[in-house]
């Protein structure tokens, strides 16, 4: 999550590390704002163009289906057999009927929490906690029996063990009609928490459908380990029969479950379970044409996924969320994992909500379709599949509604629940967006953000601002810009306060008005050092519709006269910077227009959007032509920010004592601030982004914002991901940076490095802050650093072996007075070594010798897909051996089969499938090819292909397409392995042409 230097040597710490800290803060980028900026009075600003979407409009909108409709928190929607009445659950214990009609009224079915009278059933219940699921008996018009899933809970304990019931009433035949009370009868229970599934569903096959998630919060990732253990109800989806009950029970298990008398271990697994392995199933339903199952499952740090759900299926949770791995040392539940259907990043989706296949008919054009969507970014697909992988997934809607359920009635249209809302919308077609995508501003002049491009002066009503602690973002410097319409301000609250279309648990100190624009210009020097031979880059625009925060980036002409709006999917550019610190004297680097997706990928909710226009880097003191004056004060002196006092009153702007009591960050390079707060400052705007609750840095639990507890312990604590051969690695081990991975990942080029997005170098200036941070944590004798000026060429060698002793030598010739020769002798070690942890400290210093770069461990899939592809040089790659192909697959009858036969394989795989495939193996491995773990009962460990296991003996093949025959009887486990048989980083020592031209000879193999 950073970087490195050299270590200052024995007691003198403190010193040695500002010496160090010193002798960077020249190359440190920093830009600094004239006086005439700052004007003296605001003006409106009036020339805004930024309206709509440069994206097409999508074919339908979402309009209210029921007007006189409004619920508190709504959580599911379901139709009654026989019935024209559809019914929905508030998430606090009210169930409504209302009639399929657009001038319905909502008439009380059953208030849960009133009327719930066997609460005394379950010890310790005191109240009613939450209702989760509703479903009618297939049969209903003939017994009239619902079915109801709901939690209770007792005061101070957060779980109790029978705490979710599944339960049958009786409804009445009236009309409206209500559920009788005095009627259940507890079914079913299992353990209340936090993810706690709930939805109920009847199968075509007539039995009852339960799904159960985790039962805990998201982190730690299923505290319970209960992912995998079928010994327990949680984390699947049970099956169950409420028309005929076992001996003891109130339901009755299905002759046909899976899981029947299988024992595990000393335990039996639970005969309810049809499948299992889901985090947080939200939202289910049966496709009635071919009663398939389908399943929303709720994500932790990466992937949100929908599972289509056969028997006995194992989805991998928590060994596996979707293709990452989380607890690897679990014990896997039997069967192999299922990749999810559909799996779709953080960047996309991050709480999904399960659908429907839609079979109505208002819309041919959506019929098969599996429609969902997500919670957070209010995103609604239409994915449909030829059977086993997705063949299209359009966006159908534009994402305004926090989308909590779907529905279906009795016709097969369907309706999505708006929890924020309390409201209940369908499908109508999009004949009028409301804007014109050719019209979205294509140049930065079009925008009506500067007066003049080319000067990159703004236009009247836009105004600089500054920030404390600036992103490293190789070596770029940035300006800042805010664009309020008209007189309209940001409201400043004194209490943080969720937002209208907001989740409750998302908190803003800022509310922007609509159409507010945040603008940041990035800058890069061409002779590093050379402030006159600065260009221009990139101008970043974060723009509020009102409802949503959306980013675009503008790409700068060469010629600095205009920049132009970047493609959705993001761009590259490679760059040439003169440079002495890198090899040849010049420095090449590939920089990143990040995706429109990527950029919500950090401005996001959880870091409340606006990353650098927040009180912490606001709260610092400008220049003015007046004198200094605080920039909080500033703002609302000026009239573009205003108090808001807790009685929601406008208050006067900060006086100067009330700003410096405002929460603030420090600069890191500000040597007269403390240490710890200078590494804070620097972890908090480069880090804390994603390393907070909620952010993307879940998988390692730690936070980095700058009010984080430093004694939180898994600061501390052995990463959970990677040791890079370091051992005895901790996140953080105080007095010793080489040995910290929170420094380590700083301190490297490629794979693992951090941050993952808006940066691919190494900074050196934060690597000795981070350094001499965490030295400062253990005072004593420190290692003296590694003198380049005194050390031979079979002493650097001899560094170089092992990373701990590499890594001093990598901080030593990043910084600026390491002698020349010093360096070229680095340059050319380091140019010999291997693919590996060593070399990726040195990896971007090494000069190219005009070669164009390989792909390394960490290959751009777009810089391989822009290129036109040669089949026959192709073809040449695909039978050398230093790409392994044929070793395992063959073509034409030639290779082997280890693992597919590709002759054809162009008739099933685009190229970007293909190209998927190969850079990431593991992420959809087809059930024929997973490969197996098998252990002896005398020690040996076998890896391979399962070619045939039967009473006699076990076969596996391996990748050498070797055959390894075990006896039954010495079989101590087998196991489906984690990654796939095909290894990562084939793709390492190729360029991207040649990349390419493997693609095109694969591309073109359909027949």
């Amino acid at each position: 999550m950073t970087r490195l230097l050299s270590r200052p040597a024995g007691a003198a710490l403190a010193a040695g590390a500002a010496v160090v800290f010193v002798a960077f803060v020249a190359v440190r980028p920093a830009a600094s704002r004239p006086e005439s900026a700052k004007p003296s009075a605001r003006q409106p600003w009036t020339t805004s163009k930024l309206v709509g979407s440069p994206e097409l409009p999508p074919p339908y909108k979402t309009v209210n289906a029921f007007p006189n409709i409004k619920l508190e928190h709504p959580l599911l929607l379901v139709s009654a057999p026989g019935s024209d009445r559809l019914f929905v659950a508030e998430q606090a214990g009210k169930i409504f009927s209302f009639k399929n009609d657009p001038g319905a009224k909502a008439e009380l079915f059953f208030d849960t929490a009133k009327e719930i009278r066997t609460l005394n059933k379950t010890p310790g219940a005191n109240a009613l906690e939450f209702v989760y699921g509703l479903v009618f008996h297939p049969q209903f018009e003939k017994n009239r029996y619902c079915f109801v899933c709901y939690t209770v809970q007792t005061s101070g304990k957060p779980n109790l063990a029978e705490g979710t019931r599944v339960s049958r009433f009786t409804v009445t035949n009236t009309d409206p009609p209500r559920l009788d009370p005095a009627s259940e009868e507890i079914v079913f229970t299992f353990l209340q928490g936090g993810h706690n599934g709930g939805d109920l569903h009847f199968g075509n096959d007539g039995y009852l459908y339960i799904s159960t998630g985790d039962g805990a919060g998201p982190n730690p990732p299923d505290p319970l380990h209960t992912g995998q253990d079928i010994t327990d109800l949680l984390s699947s989806i049970l099956r169950i029969d409420v028309d005929h009950k076992d001996a003891g029970k109130s339901y009755g298990v299905p002759k046909d479950n899976p899981f029947i008398g299988l024992k595990i271990g000393d335990k039996e697994a639970r005969p309810e379970i049809w499948a299992f392995g889901l985090r947080n199933p939200w939202r289910m339903s049966f496709d009635r044409p071919t009663g398939d199952l389908w399943v929303g499952d709720v994500g932790w740090e990466l992937w949100e996924m929908i599972h289509k759900i056969e028997k006995g299926g194992n989805y991998g949770w928590s060994i596996l969320e979707a293709r990452q791995p989380v607890h690897v040392n679990d014990k896997p539940g039997p069967g192999p994992f299922r990749p999810p259907v559909v799996e779709l990043p953080h960047t996309a989706a991050a709480s999904i909500t399960g659908g429907y296949v839609y079979h109505g008919k208002k819309f041919p054009d959506l019929v098969g379709a599996y429609i969902f969507g997500d919670w957070e970014t209010r995103r609604i697909w239409a994915a449909r599949f030829d059977g086993t992988r997705v063949t299209s997934m359009p966006e159908i809607t534009v994402p305004k509604l926090r989308v909590v359920a779907f529905g279906q009635d009795r016709a097969g249209e369907l309706y999505v629940v708006d929890y924020d809302s309390g409201t209940i919308h369908t499908f109508a077609k999009n004949d009028d967006p409301g804007y014109d995508p050719t019209k979205f501003p294509k140049t930065l002049g079009a925008t009506g953000l500067f007066a003049s491009v080319k000067d990159h002066a703004p236009a009247v009503g836009v105004y600089p601002f500054e920030v404390t602690a600036h992103q490293w973002q190789d070596y770029a410097t940035t300006e800042h810009f805010i664009a309020l319409p008209g007189d309209s301000v940001v409201k400043d609250f004194e209490e943080k306060q969720s937002l209208p279309g907001s989740v409750d648990w998302h908190k803003f100190k800022f509310a922007f008005p609509q159409n507010a624009a945040l603008v940041k210009t990035i800058s890069l020097e061409t002779e590093r050092g050379n402030p006159a031979s600065r260009r221009r880059v990139e101008t970043q625009v974060l723009h509020f519709d009102g409802e949503d925060w959306h980013g675009y980036s503008y790409q700068w002409r060469d010629d600095q006269s205009e920049a132009d709006l970047v493609p959705a999917e993001g761009a590259e550019k490679e760059l040439t910077v003169a440079d002495p610190a890198f090899g040849a004297g010049k420095r090449e680097q590939v920089w990143t227009f990040h995706s429109r997706a990527q950029c919500l990928q950090c401005h996001s909710a959880w870091s409340e959007y606006a990353l650098g226009f927040s009180v912490e880097q606001l709260n610092r003191d400008v220049v003015m032509p007046s004198g200094s004056k605080n920039q909080l004060t500033w703002l609302g002196e000026f009239g573009l920010t205003q108090r808001i006092g807790k009685n929601n009153k406008p208050e006067a702007p900060y006086t100067p004592n009330e700003a410096t009591k405002q929460p603030h960050v420090v600069d890191p390079t500000d040597m007269k601030a403390p240490l710890v707060d200078r590494a804070r400052a620097y972890l908090h705007t480069n880090c804390g982004h994603c390393h907070q609750n909620g952010g993307g840095g879940g998988a390692v639990t730690f936070e980095l914002h700058r009010n984080s507890d430093l004694k939180q312990k898994s600061l501390w604590a052995t990463p959970t991901r990677g040791n890079f051969d370091l051992p005895d690695l901790k996140v953080v081990a105080p007095g010793d940076p080489a040995h910290s991975a929170l420094y380590f990942r700083m301190a490297k080029f490629g794979r693992g490095r951090m941050p993952q997005l808006g940066t691919d170098l190494v900074d050196p200036v934060g690597v000795a802050l981070i350094a001499a941070w965490i030295e400062s944590l253990k005072p004593g004798d420190k290692s003296a650093p590694v003198d380049l000026a005194k050390t031979t060429p079979d002493a650097i060698a001899k560094h170089l072996a092992a990373v701990a002793s590499a890594e001093g030598v990598a901080r030593a010739v990043a910084h600026p007075d390491c002698p020349p020769d010093a360096r070229k002798q680095v340059w050319a070690a380091a140019a010999k070594l291997p693919e590996g942890n060593v070399r990726d400290l040195f990896d971007g210093y090494l000069p190219r010798d005009g070669q164009e770069r390989k792909l390394g461990q960490n290959p751009r899939p777009r810089a391989i897909l822009s290129r036109t592809g040669d089949a026959g040089r192709g073809k040449e790659l695909f039978q050398a051996q230093k790409t392994q192909c044929i070793t395992c697959h063959k073509i034409d009858g030639q290779g082997n089969e280890v693992g597919p036969d590709l002759s054809a394989i162009a008739k099933t795989r685009s190229r970007e499938d293909l190209l998927e495939s190969i850079l990431d193996p593991s992420r959809r491995v087809e059930p024929q090819w997973t490969a197996y773990v098998l252990k002896t009962h005398d020690g040996r460990a076998v890896t391979g292909l399962l070619v045939r296991k039967d009473g006699k003996e076990v076969v596996l093949r391996d990748a050498q397409n070797k055959e390894t025959h075990v006896a039954a009887d010495n079989v101590e486990s087998l196991r489906p392995a984690r990654d796939s048989l095909m290894p990562a980083g084939l793709f390492a020592d190729l360029t991207a042409q040649q990349a390419a031209d493997l693609l095109a000879f694969l591309a073109n193999r359909k027949n």
